[in-house]
């Protein structure tokens, strides 16, 4: 004889197998519905991502003018100035019977080729060798493998050996910025000091306020005076550069992600100056 109560039983959980079966389609949905990215339900307007405008300046400058001299007398050699285009970007040539230096001036950095044609070494006497802003100051020059730490420093002579070529670059020894880094895992402020343009190169800013600030330049010469120890002789090579003319642009950039927290660091430290 059949248990009424095992009857009861039987059919109830038949029942509750049967609404489970209509229960888990629905709760399959609703699981993949909470984990749909975040992303999918933000508008536009709720983007955290910033944007900043940079406006860079490019200058057209040229070799102009050559003088030597030998102490304080000028010497009037034949010596040549040749201007070429390579790779679309103007590069001087200065050429005696000595010597032939490429030229390549940007607002940074100086560089030049120095081909030695004499029989004997030549050598570069940094501690004599300066650069000549556009106000007639006088800088001391760095190279290669100064920084700013030995700027100041005396800087022992390079030498070119006979037929033989240095490339290097000079840059004026009082154009740095410290630069602060807050990366890492410590968030541990730190800092390195970095070559900045002698001209007003780039700004956080519009075209417009770097043009206020670099067509001023336009037309004024600079120099850069290389001491050449020669045969035993010291020679002076003044290189004077004008400027022609600059062109500024401007471009949009997104800051990058934990810049926020850089910029609140960078803000809080503005009391040191270094």
């Amino acid at each position: 004889m059949v248990d009424k109560k095992d009857i009861l039983r039987t059919k109830w959980t038949c029942h509750m197998r049967k609404n489970l079966c209509h229960l888990l389609p629905l709760l399959t949905v609703l699981a993949l519905i909470s984990c749909e990215p975040s992303y999918r339900t933000k508008s536009p307007s709720d983007s955290s991502q910033k944007t900043y405008t940079i406006a860079n300046a490019t200058y057209d400058m040229s070799l102009i003018s050559v003088e030597k001299s030998i102490g304080a007398k000028k010497i009037y050699g034949e010596q040549r100035i040749e201007a070429v285009t390579e790779e679309g970007i103007s590069r001087f040539y200065v050429e005696d019977e000595m010597l032939r230096i490429k030229w390549f001036p940007t607002p940074y950095d100086i560089v030049f080729i120095l081909n030695n044609k004499a029989n004997g070494p030549v050598s570069i006497v940094w501690d004599e060798a300066r650069f000549i802003d556009e106000k007639g100051v006088s800088h001391r020059l760095i190279h290669s493998g100064i920084g700013y730490e030995d700027r100041n420093n005396s800087h022992p002579p390079t030498f070119v050996a006979a037929k033989g070529t240095l490339e290097d670059f000079v840059h004026p020894a009082d154009h740095f910025r410290r630069e602060e880094d807050y990366g890492g895992r410590s968030n541990k402020q730190q800092g390195y000091w970095k070559r900045t343009s002698f001209l007003p190169a780039q700004i956080k800013g519009t075209a417009e306020e770097l043009r206020v600030k670099s067509e001023p330049f336009v037309g004024k010469t600079f120099q850069v005076i290389l001491a050449l120890q020669i045969d035993d002789v010291r020679n002076y090579y003044v290189c004077t550069f004008k400027i022609n003319k600059v062109d500024v642009t401007e471009e949009k950039r997104e800051q990058e992600k934990g810049s926020d927290n850089n910029e609140k660091g960078k803000r809080a430290g503005r009391g040191t100056r270094f």
